[in-house]
This record gives structure tokens, sequence and C-alpha cells, in this order.
């Protein structure tokens, strides 16, 4: 009996094993992936849209050299030092984010003119900080 039992054993374990890699699922095909250059991809946080604005704004302030009084000055830069600590922007790094911005800012041909779309956007933000 032990020797059928034994029998019994190595063919139920002959017969599981091919049985076993037939039920085993196949790779699945890969995926194919399109690459568009030409997308949009609005994947920018909040915190970065914020800091890219106020950046803007600042740019505008300091290119049509427009006045800020306190306390808007002290908030603006506590706001801006915020950001840039959230994005672990510091020191060269910031500037240079800054600068870009400005650059951005320039190439677009901002209109100082009293009045102004941007300077009604620009005015909009400093009274925002103002707290006016």
């Amino acid at each position: 009996m032990p020797r059928f039992a034994l029998a019994l054993s190595v063919l139920a374990l002959t017969i599981a094993a091919p049985l076993a890699q037939e039920a085993t699922p196949a790779p699945a095909a890969a995926p194919t992936i399109t690459v568009d250059p030409n997308a949009v991809v609005d994947a920018m946080p909040k915190q970065g849209q914020l800091l890219t604005g106020l950046y803007a704004t600042q740019a505008t302030i300091e290119l049509c050299n427009i006045t800020v009084a306190e306390p808007g000055v002290t908030a603006m830069n506590a706001h801006r030092r915020q950001l840039e600590t959230d994005f672990h922007l510091e020191g060269d790094t910031a500037v240079k984010a800054y600068e870009t911005v400005k650059a951005d800012v320039e190439k677009a041909g901002i209109d100082c003119a009293e009045g102004s779309v941007d300077r009604q956007q620009t005015d909009a933000v400093i009274a925002v900080y103002s707290g006016t």
C-alpha cells in the first residue's frame, strides 16, 4: 500500500506541474505609449502657479517702476519667501527662477501705462497684499 500511495503522489506531482504552468497567464503585451510634444500638460501645483504669478507681478512692478507702499512690500516678500521655501528654491536658484519669469514678462511686452490691463492686474495684486 505505501508503494501505491508513493506512486500516486509522484503521478499527481508530474501531472500538476505542467497544468500549473499552463494555468499561468501569459505576460501582458507592452502598452503602446504615444508621446505628443504638443500636448498641454497643466501639472503645476497651485502653489507653483501662485509663485509664478507673484514673480510676474513683482517683475511688472520692477519694469514699470511702480511704487508699492507698506504693508504690501513686506507681505509680498514674505509670501515669496514662503513659496520659494515650499519649492526648495534658495539663493541662486530662486534668483534664476525670478529672472526667468521676468524675462518672459519683458518678452511678452507689458503695457506700463496707467489704466492698462497689465497695470490694472498688477494694482489688483498689490491691493490684495496691502489689504486694501
